[in-house]
């Protein structure tokens, strides 16, 4: 039976939502997202075919759906794209259908679709698969059938329309090795060919995997193409990854993009159609762009102008940074001559607009038009840039003390104190050994969101205002770090509640000593508190104290003679202290009114201390732009998710101060 090796992209199907199965506790909802029914795609493999996907045992590979795949919108990459996720081992084959339960996010920004989705107002949803095999059967009244045989589902996604059965998705990331059996004689469809039966999830799961296995060495036994071949493949799969990337970068829907790809059009071919595009939909809404094929912007040197002209900017808002390579030919220009030089390079005829003109055209954000080489985004960049900048030059001195981790949503997170482990018994011989357990506590919190908005308007652009676009965010930058330390060691200075029901500093937790100045014998009484703490066992745990955190003034400078060694002129001059405490001087420590306090802090590697946290992935302050609506402009978002947390006292001591 001759074979095929063919590179084919991400396909994807129209799938169906079960809203009986909703469960608005566990924010589930079922999904049939196939019924293995033949489909027309006229556009394959050039020629109309018909598509059928095998249901048989052994012919799904479930792994990728069962280990936890996306559920996404409308196909989506980014992470913003997530709305939630495919409970790990749902997937099935069940009567004649392909079953999974789907799991929304907790996330703020996903709650729109999954109110959406129990109110029937999204009630599409699309499948995303891979084919590895198809087994084609000739047909002398129509297209031929390809079967497949051996095929993998990847994702699944909400859309507003079912995807068309012709629809591909992801041509060019996805594009894998499909393998394509034809027989040495004309088959028609009465000749005998495996039915789907209905299996439990488990026999089904069994198979799938066996027959997985027996179809990867199958194809691990095929010589592979020959060198031509593998040529030919790559370019074509070059001259679709470019078509598909400009038609995305300007905003033109992905239909003339498959449009360009099955016709065989050339990139200079594409390019002319994807510029005709963007000059019949006249961008500036009031004159005709007249973009020409040598205006085709190159990616590379359009990100490579980008970064020059962002650095020129920041060059002039520090000139202690260094020029990237082509700033200089941007370090002069006033921002009105950076907007037009990036107008005139993207294609856009600047001649005769007014200043305010000029201004709204650079400024002007029309969805899907902007890529990351225009104006509004090389000034975000520059936002953002100074922005994170800012935050990381901003001390934060609590990284020394707290434990840094990071939570993967919005939803409260328990941390477990856990005790040390059970004292070991002697086993005398031929006794057996005993089961011990770890007694536990927990301290709950979340993250929170906090963040402000700036907005960029024609004025500033027009003013040369640089200030808008860097000190500005800078001072949001310095804002968001200092946000973190006040967070911190408002635990610190407002000694709050822990899951026991008392204060974090407390008599009952052995961590809170009565007032004095930072001496000898006042450090000789923290140790002795350190030394007596136990576990939730009631067992010492050996913990002792790494640094000392104190206000400026008298306590930092009591601190620093504890912990300098000097020359002593007998033993009773000795400084016994000397080296062993790391100091921490923060001015948040200073209390309004009263004694200034001091405290210890143990090694979070040893000992629960304080945990701060970000969302993960987002690391510190992020920014997002969008066009103006409120502004005439556009606006730049900062946002920053951040949390902090007591988790357990035994690693902390407080001295009130005299």
């Amino acid at each position: 039976m001759p074979e095929d090796r063919v590179t084919l992209p991400a396909l994807t199907r129209a799938a169906e939502m079960v809203p009986a199965s909703l469960n608005e506790a566990e924010r589930t909802v079922d999904v049939i997202w196939t019924t293995g029914a033949r489909v027309a795609r006229p556009r394959l493999f050039g020629d109309p075919v018909e598509e059928e996907l095998s249901l048989a045992p052994g012919a799904v590979r479930l792994e990728r759906l069962n280990s936890g795949a996306p559920f996404l919108a409308g196909h989506g990459r980014g992470l913003g794209d997530v709305l939630g996720v495919v409970v790990e081992g749902s997937a099935r084959i069940e009567d004649g259908r392909g079953i999974a339960t789907i799991r929304f996010s907790r996330r703020e920004e996903v709650e729109p679709f999954w109110r959406d989705v129990r109110d029937g107002v999204i009630r599409n949803v699309s499948v995303g698969y891979r084919v590895h095999r198809f087994e084609v059967t000739a047909r002398r009244d129509g297209p031929d059938l390809y079967r497949a045989v051996d095929w993998e589902p990847l994702e699944i996604s909400a859309v507003a329309i079912g995807a068309d059965p012709g629809a591909r998705t992801r041509a060019s990331d996805d594009a894998a090795l499909c393998r394509i059996t034809r027989p040495t004689s004309t088959r028609t469809e009465d000749d005998d060919m495996p039915e789907a039966t209905p299996t439990t999830p488990a026999e089904g799961e069994n198979r799938t995997r066996a027959a997985t296995s027996e179809a990867r060495a199958e194809a691990e036994q095929v010589s592979p193409p020959a060198a031509d071949e593998d040529r030919i493949r790559a370019e074509e799969r070059a001259r679709a990854r470019e078509i598909l990337a400009l038609c995305r970068r300007h905003g033109i829907e992905e239909d003339v993009a498959e449009r360009l790809i099955a016709e065989g059009a050339t990139l200079d071919v594409a390019r002319a159609a994807i510029l005709e595009a963007l000059a019949s939909s006249d961008p500036l809404g009031e004159r005709v762009v007249e973009p020409t094929p040598a205006r085709a912007r190159d990616d590379r040197a359009d990100r490579a102008q980008a970064e020059a002209i962002a650095s020129a900017l920041m060059h002039r808002f520090d000139p202690s940074r260094e020029l990237a390579p082509g700033a200089r030919d941007f370090r002069g220009l006033s921002l009105m001559e950076i907007a037009r030089h990036v107008l005139e390079r993207g294609g856009v005829s600047t001649a005769g607009l007014s200043r305010m003109e000029l201004a709204g055209a650079a400024l002007m954000s029309r969805a899907g038009m902007h890529s990351t080489s225009d104006f509004p985004a090389i000034l975000a960049n520059v936002a953002g840039k100074t922005l994170r900048a800012a935050y990381e030059r901003t001390p934060r001195t609590f990284t020394a003390w707290a434990r840094r981790t990071a939570i993967t949503d919005f939803k409260p997170v328990s941390r477990v104190q856990l005790s040390g482990a059970p004292d070991l018994q002697k086993v005398l011989e031929g006794g057996e050994f005993q089961y011990g357990t770890i007694g536990e506590g927990k301290e709950v919190y979340a993250l929170a969101s906090y963040g402000r908005i700036l907005a960029i308007t024609r004025q500033a652009l027009i003013n040369d205002d640089l200030d808008a676009f860097t000190r500005i965010p800078a001072a949001f930058g310095a804002a968001a770090a200092d946000l973190e330390s006040d967070i911190v060691y408002a635990i610190l200075n407002q000694n709050p509640a822990m899951a026991d029901g008392k204060a974090l500093f407390h008599a009952s937790h052995g961590n809170l000593a009565s007032g004095s100045a930072i001496t000898e014998t006042a450090l000789a009484e923290a140790w002795r508190a350190f030394g007596k703490q136990t576990g939730l066992e009631g067992r010492l745990i050996s913990v002792l104290p790494r640094w000392i955190l104190v206000p400026p003034g008298t306590r930092a400078l009591e601190a620093r003679k504890q912990m300098t060694a000097t020359t002593p002129a007998s033993s009773a001059d000795v400084n016994p202290y000397a080296g062993r405490l790391e100091i921490v001087e923060e001015p948040r420590l200073i209390p309004a009114s009263g004694n200034d306090p001091w405290f210890l802090a143990a090694d979070p590697a040893r000992v629960d201390t304080v945990e701060y946290a970000h969302l993960e992935g987002h690391e510190g302050v992020f920014i997002e732009t969008r066009a103006g609506f409120e502004v005439d402009g556009i606006e730049i978002k900062a946002r920053h998710d951040f949390a902090a947390k007591a988790i357990d006292w035994r690693g902390l001591y407080k001295n009130p101060g005299a």
